[in-house]
C-alpha cells in the first residue's frame, strides 16, 4: 500500500512537515509511506498549463492508494499554498486524480484547537465535486499547542495523548484504504 503525507504548507519550518515525518517512521511498518511537499508546485491557474514539478505532483497523487494531509491552521483555515496544491487534481483542473481516492485529513497548531477550523476546511474541499475525494470520516486528531508537543530537535511527536489518537486514525485509515481499493 502507497500512500502519501503531504506536507500542507511550503513553509520552511512547520510543526505539520514534523507531524507527516513523524508519521511515515511511525507507521512505515503498516503501508509504504511517503512524505511530499507542495514548496515547489506552481501556484494554481485555470488557463496555466502544469509544470514538470506540478506534473510530477499530480502523478505521485494518481499512483498512491491514499493520501494524508496534514495542515496547519492560518486565519482560521488552511495556507494557500495548500489550496493551490489541491486545486492541480480536481476534475475543474483536468486529471481529476482525486475521484474516489481515500483521504485523511490531520494537522497540529501553536493554537488550543490544533488547526480543528482548518482541517474542517480541507475535508471540505476534498469532498467537494470537483474533487470527489473519499475522506475518512470521524477520525479527528487535532494536536494543539504544537511547539510543546513536539521534539524541536528529533520532530517526535512526544504527547502520548496525542500519539494514542493518531495511531487509532492510521489504524481507521489503513483499513479505510483497503477497503476502498478492494
Amino acid at each position: 500500500m502507497k500512500l502519501l503525507a503531504i506536507v500542507g504548507t511550503n513553509a520552511p519550518f512547520s510543526y505539520n512537515r514534523f507531524l507527516a515525518k513523524f508519521i511515515a517512521k511511525r507507521y512505515g511498518d503498516k503501508a509504504d509511506i511517503e512524505v511530499k511537499e507542495i514548496d515547489e508546485l506552481k501556484p494554481f491557474c485555470r488557463t496555466d498549463q502544469p509544470d514538470e514539478k506540478t506534473k510530477q505532483w499530480i502523478e505521485d497523487i494518481k499512483n498512491a492508494d491514499g493520501i494524508i494531509v496534514t495542515t496547519p491552521e492560518y486565519d482560521h483555515s488552511i495556507p494557500a499554498a495548500l489550496k493551490s496544491a489541491l486545486e492541480w487534481l480536481g476534475s475543474h483542473a483536468g486529471p481529476n486524480v482525486m475521484k474516489m481516492k481515500p483521504a485523511a485529513v490531520v494537522g497540529t497548531s501553536y493554537g488550543i484547537q490544533g488547526s480543528s477550523r482548518a482541517q474542517e476546511d480541507a475535508r471540505e474541499i476534498l469532498l467537494s465535486p470537483d474533487m470527489s475525494a473519499n475522506v475518512l470520516p470521524g477520525n479527528e486528531v487535532l494536536i494543539g499547542g504544537a511547539a510543546c508537543n513536539f521534539d524541536k530537535n528529533t520532530g517526535e511527536l512526544t504527547n502520548e495523548g496525542y500519539v494514542k489518537q493518531l495511531d487509532a486514525m492510521m489504524e481507521n485509515f489503513i483499513n479505510f484504504v483497503k477497503q476502498a481499493n478492494k
